[in-house]
């Protein structure tokens, strides 16, 4: 099948598309500038927009090589019976491992530190990684409480020693916050004015989702009110007028590990289909 790959994924996929497809390679900056018509599969991650696909009019399937899709259109995609093959979770452990990072970063900035045993941890979103948080935060002997649209399974939050609440609820107990929900149309500005508003004064504050998930703005209104906060995806906004959160860049999934899942495996899969098509 006559491929595109667009940028740099992990080694081990982009051998695997070199010997069972006809691979053609572009970089990011390059793909929007040029005409595709024989290309039948496109191989990408979340830094390529595909939102027009004029230059791609023999379009099949597309192979994300990430856990987001808010890059693609996916009703586009739906309407021309394009197929989307992705793999959700394959970085929920690295993310996951780097909340607990900037967890335990924050907790210990400034001495006397307080400790994670005992504290409230609320979690919003209870998908892959919000389960994963709440597994490995078990055994800080911490109170955990959670917030999902999604009707969750007894016996998993028992197992997980999790109570769900309010998303209201959540902001008021919680002492420590992080938020693991996709964005989509839903979600976006979900983290608002009146949820900072709710949380407890002298918090702690954490994102690795999405900066458009929180509205930013809101977030430095209430600055003053957080003992700390920490975010791995952020605008220069925050840069600017947080100088003192703790910033890392938009590398909570880039553990390596996760990194080779979240592009073999949906490279896997769409080698898979693409023999029966």
């Amino acid at each position: 099948m006559k491929t595109l790959l667009i940028g740099p994924i992990h080694e081990e996929a982009h051998q695997l598309l070199k010997q069972h497809t006809e691979l053609t390679e572009v970089s990011v900056e390059d793909f929007p500038n040029n005409q595709f018509p024989e290309i039948e599969a496109v191989v990408l991650r979340t830094y390529t927009e595909l939102k027009d696909l004029s230059n791609l009019p023999n379009l099949k399937y597309v192979v994300s090589c990430s856990v987001g899709v808010n890059n693609l259109d996916l009703d586009l995609l739906k309407q021309k019976n394009i197929e989307l093959i992705h793999c959700p979770g394959t970085n929920s452990n690295s993310v996951a491992e780097h909340t607990l990072h900037l967890i335990l970063s924050l907790l210990r900035r400034k001495i006397p530190f307080p400790e994670l045993k005992g504290k409230t941890v609320g979690i919003v979103g209870f998908g892959h990684i919000g389960k994963i948080v709440a597994k490995k935060l078990k055994g800080f002997e911490c109170n955990i409480i959670a917030f999902d649209v999604i009707e969750q399974d007894p016996e998993v939050l028992k197992e997980l020693n999790t109570t769900i609440k309010s998303m209201e609820e959540v902001a008021k107990e919680s002492d420590i916050i992080t938020i693991h929900v996709p964005l989509n149309k839903y979600t976006h500005h979900l983290i608002n004015e009146e949820f900072f508003g709710n949380m407890k004064p002298n918090s702690f504050f954490i994102n690795t989702s999405r900066e458009e998930i929180i509205d930013e703005d809101a977030l430095i209104k209430h600055k003053d009110k957080f003992r700390d906060i920490g975010l791995d995806v952020f605008s220069e906004n925050i840069k600017t007028n947080l100088p003192g959160a703790l910033l890392t860049y938009h590398v909570a999934a880039q553990g390596e590990e996760s990194f080779k899942r979240m592009c073999l495996e949906p490279v896997e899969k769409f080698l898979q289909l693409s023999k029966h098509t």
